[in-house]
C-alpha cells in the first residue's frame, strides 16, 4: 500500500515492529485512520509513505481531541481532552473537590465527546440579612465563605451567629447583623462656678460681683451604634475642654446696716431712737428722797423735762453735743420752770452740787428711745 494518501495532519511516528503500537506523537491527533508500513519509520510532510519493503503495513488510529464542559456550583469550565476519566478532567480544570461534593457522572466514568460534568458542592441554609430571613444555596464551607458568596462584606463591628468559622450544614440558620458605628462631635457649655467672699465692709444682705463668671466649652465625641440601620446605643468616647470657664467671685456683706435713726452709746452699742432733740441742758441736785412731779424719788438717771415735749416716763439717752459729757440713759420723771419756759430742754439730776458745777450748762442731744 505504498504512496497511499494520509490525513492532512503532520505526525512523527516510530514503528518498532509490525506487532507494536505507535510509541510517540508530536502533533495533534489524526482525524482518520492512517496506514503505515511496518518496515519504514518515516512519513513525508505530504503524509505519504516514502518507501516500503514489506507489503504488510501497520494500521494505527490516533485519538481525537474533544471539549468537556464542567459546571461546578454554577460556574462553567471547559477543558480539552483526548481520553481519560471524569476525575482526570477535574484535575486538568484544577477543581479541588471537598468530601461533600456530588459529582455526575462518577469520577471513574470514561470521557466521551458528549460528556458533561456537574459538580454540586453547595448546601441550602437559612440566612437572616438586615432583618429579613430567606433560604440560600451557597458553596459548602464555613459561615464566612457563605456570606462572602452572597456579597456580604463582614467587618470587625458586624455580628454573625454562629461564628464565622463554623462549618456549614444543610438547613442550618445563620444570622448576620450589619453593625455600623458613627462618631458625632458636640460642643457642650461648661457652667462657671461661683466663689463667695464675705466682707464686713459691705452691709449685711448686700452682694457685689467682684469677678464676672464666664462659661467654658467642652468638645464631646459620642459613638453611636446602629444595627441594620436602626439606632441601638450611644456612649461618650472622649471629652476635651476647649475653653476654660472663669470663676465668678461674689462679695457678700456681713456688716450690720446702720439704722437711719440710731446712735452708738458709750458702750459701743448701736441704739435706735424715736426722736432726737438738741438744746440747752442744765443740772440740779436735791436731798436724797426728795419727790418729783411724778411722785418718783430723785436719783441719778431721773431727769426733768417739759412733759408736753417729752412725756413723763419716756426713756432717754443724753450726751453733750460735742461729746464732752455723757449722762447716759435716763427716764423723764420731773419738770421745772426753765423747762416749761423753753430755757432748757432737760435738767439732769446730780447727787452733789459739785457735780452740777462740773456739768454747768451744755448743749446736749436728747434721744427719745423707742
Amino acid at each position: 500500500m505504498a504512496n497511499k494518501s494520509l490525513s492532512k495532519k503532520v505526525i512523527t511516528a516510530v514503528i518498532l515492529s509490525a506487532t507494536m503500537a505507535v510509541s510517540a506523537f508530536s502533533a495533534s491527533a489524526l482525524d482518520e485512520t492512517t496506514e503505515i508500513n511496518a518496515n519504514n519509520n518515516i512519513i513525508s510532510e505530504e503524509n505519504e509513505i516514502i518507501s516500503t519493503d514489506n507489503e504488510e503495513a501497520v494500521t494505527t488510529t490516533a485519538p481525537k481531541a474533544f471539549n468537556v464542559t464542567i459546571n461546578c456550583d454554577g460556574e462553567k469550565h471547559s477543558v480539552t481532552m483526548k481520553q481519560g476519566t471524569v476525575s482526570d478532567a477535574l484535575k486538568k480544570a484544577r477543581i479541588t473537590l471537598r468530601k461533600s461534593a456530588k459529582v455526575k457522572p462518577s469520577l471513574n466514568t470514561e470521557l466521551t465527546d458528549s460528556t458533561k460534568i456537574t459538580v454540586d458542592d453547595s448546601v441550602k441554609v437559612g440566612i437572616t440579612l438586615r432583618g429579613v430571613k430567606d433560604t440560600y444555596t451557597v458553596p459548602n464551607g464555613n459561615v464566612s465563605e457563605a456570606l462572602e458568596s452572597l456579597g456580604v462584606d463582614v467587618d470587625k463591628y458586624d455580628k454573625v451567629s454562629p461564628q464565622k468559622s463554623t462549618v456549614l450544614k444543610e438547613g442550618m440558620n445563620i444570622k448576620y447583623t450589619d453593625v455600623s458605628v458613627k462618631k458625632v462631635t458636640k460642643t457642650k457649655k461648661v457652667k462657671f462656678k461661683t466663689k463667695k467672699v464675705y466682707s464686713n465692709k459691705l452691709n449685711k444682705g448686700k452682694k457685689q460681683i467682684k469677678t464676672k463668671g464666664v462659661n467654658g466649652k467642652q468638645k464631646i465625641v459620642i459613638e453611636k451604634t446602629y444595627h441594620d440601620g436602626s439606632f441601638v446605643s450611644k456612649k461618650v468616647v472622649s471629652k476635651k475642654l476647649v475653653k476654660k470657664p472663669v470663676k465668678q467671685v461674689v462679695v457678700i456683706g456681713i456688716k450690720e446696716p446702720i439704722p437711719k435713726n440710731s446712735f452708738v452709746d458709750n458702750t459701743g452699742k448701736r441704739v435706735v431712737y424715736a426722736r432726737k432733740l438738741t438744746g440747752s441742758g442744765t443740772a440740779y441736785t436735791a436731798p436724797a428722797g426728795s419727790g418729783t412731779a411724778t411722785g418718783a424719788r430723785v436719783a441719778v438717771g431721773r431727769v426733768a423735762v417739759n412733759p408736753y415735749i417729752i412725756p413723763y416716763g419716756s426713756k432717754l439717752y443724753i450726751e453733750a453735743v460735742d461729746g464732752s459729757y455723757v449722762y447716759g440713759y435716763a427716764t423723764a420723771v420731773d419738770t421745772g420752770g426753765a423747762l416749761m419756759s423753753g430755757a432748757a430742754i432737760v435738767d439732769l439730776f446730780m447727787n452733789t452740787y459739785s457735780d452740777c458745777c462740773v456739768f454747768g450748762r451744755r448743749n446736749v442731744n436728747v434721744y427719745v428711745l423707742k
